[in-house]
């Protein structure tokens, strides 16, 4: 999923180009929900793109 589309289904179309909130938010995430956050298994950051989510 995009970082645009990310931001816009989580935060509305006002905040569709804030990316450093969905950088805190899926940092945040991470360190709840990997094992080692540093080299997260499940929440992939796809340079360039946005997020994919590994299940």
């Amino acid at each position: 999923i995009t970082q645009k589309q990310l931001l816009q289904e989580v935060w509305g179309v006002s905040q569709s180009n804030k990316t450093n909130y969905l950088r805190v938010y899926m940092a945040q995430l991470r360190r709840k929900l990997e094992q080692d956050p540093s080299h997260p298994r499940y929440l992939i950051t796809e340079p360039g793109m946005g997020y994919r989510f590994e299940g």
